[in-house]
């Protein structure tokens, strides 16, 4: 099985986790989950009660807030939804809402698929939608999938066009929509997850149950303490909270990123007094699934990874200076509050915007949209949990003519759904010119449709201080599968040094893949870089060197920055992604045994989760355990049918083992999935050692059909007509690819092969 099949996935996982208030008590519990709900016992929180009594006026504009409102105890107060024996039908089930006793119940399909009972014991948001919380064993509370939408007044299903089964890790009773981790983090107040693997359990403790004043401005005690004091004096004795009047924009906006983005916990805690949010957290890059190809929001992305991107971000706006920092609401409504910084007579004018100034009505396509407000061109938006409709917060320009050529999504269409995204841009051109404004989303989308073209633009992103780091750090996402080419390596090691840590993070990532010594002369500087995901990406990348193989100078920072990956991987051990990357670490250092037990890990977590399965399959390919491994390829390829490297694997594993039918099968398999190109030439290998010479031929064409240039596939089919004597097949095959790189050395020695054996006949 020639070169083996690992399978070393970047992952970039998005994490949150909650806690418990000593102020209030909790709802009775059955006597198992009661164990497992510990109250904290850290004093130097106060409650968000404690603050008001000097702070009256931010107390009240905080009461009734989404923050105030995040979590609640279930109670006749909170609860928004329809417990009046109301039924809800989905998915070919049956819910039933109803309350006992002034506690509020829910039956409807358990861990088994089978209707139980379940206590509501917290709400969970308050608007559009509000969510449920029920707890089952083990400290473990999740959040129902079915939501009461609060401006319909009406029950709906959250996962209905997934379809969920009991067996899968989305379905709501496992870790898809477990709280303690997928939620509290962002949540409640000083929230520790504690989450320990032996038990898969959680002991999970918070100081308020909401997010309150100690969220955003740290633990209040000695604060608190120092006014109650007579010597205190205002701006001079007192000892500071967080998130002050007069911030540096920028690290409020990543303070406020902690949980207004998609990101990776570092850390089970948060320290208040740190301004560096990557200390902490690591939030994702503009990669796809997440963010379409030019940068605008896909999936559940949460504002912050679309607000760095901006102008505005860059020109030190920050989120209050749009939204009333305790309410969380907007601080005037409509084109008002854009009027605030921009020229309304500019702006705000049908000569700007080319929509009627004074439209009654709303768009018949876009209910969101009048067309003549800022927000509807600079802030397009989706929907997401089903009926929470979220703006993207880039403030971009449209650019229909990016759609025209990537298949982007625009504002216009957005609205104008009847019309071509031609039209849109032709409409916009006819406005204001041909020209538009140099933009990295052009570079971004150009990356994703035509990747070679686009490797010189990346460069020139990657290295552009001007360009919002975002962007810079996903270039280096991006060109980090061609860290191979000399150019590109030089790059990223020139980001090693940038002033921004998400690019530092990104380009230490890059170099993982190289030769243990190319990269630890490379990063080792950055094992004590300042800040903390640097240091732990470095130290990941470098995880499989001996510490003997390292330098006696860098002994201590290596084992400090490989301590904090450890914690981190530690602290978030419950999801399949983690054991996953656990496993792979144990198998770069040839730890098999530690390896299998992660690797188990992950598919104990999520048994769907096939990346750990076919490394698994490999591990035990080395270890010889050849029907171990194809039984794993077998369940790969059993649950997801269209995965083409399981196909792949399990052919050659049958050919290894002599069942050459079967091998040919999965191979030809693999091949028409169209992404393994050397699916075909093993096919064609198989094919030519078997005398079926027209079979190899097509196997071997359909090969280079994809890498043309490849010279295992050349030679092979170069070998397969030489031995037929077809000369003229060899020149048809050699020449048209010398017309095009006619310094070729490969293609050079094929030739005058191909002309000595012409002439040995």
């Amino acid at each position: 099985m020639a070169g083996g099949i690992l399978i070393l996935l970047a992952l970039l996982v998005f994490f949150s986790v909650y806690s418990n208030n000593p102020q209030k008590s909790l709802p009775a519990l059955s006597t198992e989950a009661a164990a497992k709900q510990t109250l904290t016992t850290d004093l130097n929180y106060v409650g968000s009660k404690a603050c008001a009594t000097c702070h009256q006026g931010q107390f009240k504009s905080w009461q009734k807030s989404h923050h105030d409102q995040s979590m609640q105890h279930a109670s006749s107060d909170t609860v928004k939804g329809n417990f009046e024996n109301a039924t809800f039908s989905s998915l070919g089930q049956n819910s039933l809402f109803y309350q006992k006793e002034n506690r509020f119940f829910v039956k409807t399909a358990g861990p088994d698929g089978k209707l139980s009972d379940y206590q509501i014991l917290y709400t969970f948001g308050t608007t559009p939608l509000q969510q449920y919380i029920v707890s089952f064993p083990d400290g473990k509370l999740q959040t129902l999938p079915i939501a009461w939408d609060t401006m319909k007044k009406r029950w709906f299903h959250l996962q209905e066009s997934q379809n969920p089964q009991p067996n899968e890790w989305i379905y709501w009773t496992n870790g898809g929509l477990n709280w303690n981790s997928m939620c509290a983090d962002c949540h409640s107040t000083n929230l520790k997850k504690n989450y320990h693997l032996d038990q898969q359990s959680y002991n999970t403790t918070w100081s308020v149950i909401d997010v309150g004043c100690e969220a955003c401005h740290g633990p209040g005690k000695t604060h608190m303490t120092a006014v109650e004091d007579d010597s205190f004096q205002p701006g001079i004795n007192d000892p500071k909270i967080d998130m002050q009047v007069g911030e540096d924009s920028h690290i409020l906006v990543d303070k406020c990123g902690r949980c207004h983005s998609r990101r990776q916990q570092l850390t089970e805690v948060f320290k208040h007094d740190s301004d560096e949010l990557l200390d902490h957290y690591l939030p994702t890059v503009l990669q796809p699934g997440l963010y379409h190809s030019d940068g605008q929001i896909l999936d559940e992305v949460f504002v912050y990874g679309s607000f760095v991107q901006s102008k505005m971000y860059h020109n030190n706006v920050s989120c209050i200076d749009c939204h009333e920092p305790h309410s969380a609401r907007l601080k005037i409504e409509g084109n008002n509050l854009c009027a605030s910084c921009h020229t309304k007579d500019q702006y705000d004018t049908p000569s700007h915007h080319h929509h009627p100034a004074n439209l009654d009505e709303k768009l018949v396509n876009n209910e969101d949209s009048l067309g003549n407000q800022c927000v509807d061109c600079h802030m397009p938006g989706r929907t997401y949990m089903g009926n929470d409709f979220r703006r993207d917060h880039s403030f971009r320009i449209p650019r229909p003519d990016l759609s025209v050529q990537y298949d982007t999504p625009n504002a216009c269409n957005a609205c104008h759904k009847e019309e071509s995204a031609q039209w849109a841009a032709s409409t916009v051109e006819d406005w204001y010119g041909k020209e538009r404004q140099p933009h990295f989303s052009e570079v971004l989308a150009l990356s994703e449709a035509q990747p070679e073209a686009a490797i010189r633009p990346l460069l020139v992103l990657l290295v552009d201080p001007a360009q919002p780091a975002i962007a810079r750090a996903t270039a280096a996402h991006i060109l980090t599968p061609l860290m191979a080419l000399p150019h590109i390596r030089e790059a990223m090691d020139a980001a090693l040094s940038d002033k921004e840590p998400l690019l530092r993070t990104m380009a230490a990532n890059a170099f993982s893949a190289l030769s243990p010594p190319d990269k630890l002369q490379a990063l080792s500087r950055l094992l004590k870089d300042e800040v903390r995901s640097v240091r732990i990406t470095a130290a990941r990348s470098l995880i499989e060197i001996n510490v003997s193989q390292i330098p006696q100078a860098m002994h201590a920072d290596f084992e400090t920055a490989k301590n904090e990956y450890i914690k981190s991987l530690n602290m978030n051990a419950e999801f399949p992604s983690t054991q996953l990357q656990i496993a792979m670490d144990h198998h770069k250092q040839k730890q098999l045994i530690p390896a299998e037990r992660a690797y188990s890990n992950a598919l104990k977590i999520d048994n769907h989760y096939n990346a750990a399965r076919i490394n698994l399959a490999q591990l035990y390919y080395q270890q010889q355990r050849l029907s171990d491994a194809e039984r794993l390829y077998r369940e790969v390829i059993n649950q997801e049918p269209n995965v083409a490297s399981a196909h792949y694997a399990l052919g050659l594993l049958m050919a290894e083992q002599g069942d050459f039918d079967e091998a040919k099968k999965f191979l030809e398999i693999a091949g028409e999935m169209g992404s393994l190109p050397r699916a075909w030439y093993n096919l064609a290998v198989i094919h030519h050692q078997q005398k079926e010479f027209q079979n190899a031929e097509q196997a071997y064409l359909k090969a280079l059909d994809i890498d043309p240039f490849n010279p295992d596939f050349l030679n092979g089919l170069f070998i397969l007509y030489t031995q037929q004597q077809a000369w003229q097949k060899a020149n048809e095959l050699i020449n048209p690819l010398l017309t095009k790189r006619p310094s070729d050395t490969f293609l050079l020695q094929l030739k005058n092969a191909l002309e000595q054996r012409q002439k040995s006949f």
